[in-house]
């Protein structure tokens, strides 16, 4: 047995065609009110959702700095040398900054009155967002040739100490050479 949809029906005596023209109007704007309303309100769930995460991982970011401040440079290199950390990393900001830019878009041509598929021109807020993406990207740049000149010492020496360690040891099997060659 099937069911069919249950379907209202509301007569409304109306006077005129144009009276039942303007209430079939009227009844269309108040469902796409409804609608943006709901879209709006599931919107500022996202919104507080998002904004409850950037919190949290802002917190974290904090703890992770005051823990790490006495860390040793070998500790830092094991963290940003294995192959999960950075990448994931990477990838997190990478989806963070496009969220960013989405919203930057999209509150700036909210606020000039557009929707954002007709917001052409670059505003002024997205503007000074992309400055300031340039400026924390050359200060990413910057920290990691300063982690990069960090690690290339580290290896330099780790290098020279290897080759101290090999003329010893040649050194030695010549010196047990010599010694079984006078017996």
């Amino acid at each position: 047995m099937t069911i069919s949809p249950a379907y209202t029906l509301i007569i409304i005596p109306l006077c005129s065609s144009a009276d039942a023209r303007d209430f079939y109007e009227w009844l269309r704007q108040m469902k796409e009110l409804e609608q943006q309303r709901d879209v709006l309100w599931h919107g500022l769930e996202m919104v507080d959702r998002a904004r409850r995460w950037y919190h949290r991982e802002l917190q974290g970011l904090r703890d992770r700095q005051h823990l790490g401040d006495g860390r040793r440079l070998h500790n830092f290199a094991q963290d940003y040398t294995s192959d999960s950390g950075p990448n994931r990393v990477n990838q997190l900001l990478d989806k963070i900054q496009r969220v960013n830019f989405c919203l930057c878009n999209f509150m700036s041509c909210a606020e000039q009155g557009l929707p954002p598929r007709r917001c052409a021109a670059v505003p002024r807020g997205q503007r000074r967002w992309r400055r300031e993406e340039e400026s924390d990207q050359q200060r990413a740049v910057a920290s990691l040739k300063r982690q990069n000149h960090l690690l290339i010492k580290e290896v330099s020496r780790k290098s020279q100490r290897i080759s101290q360690l090999e003329a010893e040891r040649g050194s030695l099997v010549q010196r047990l050479l010599d010694i079984h060659l006078q017996r």
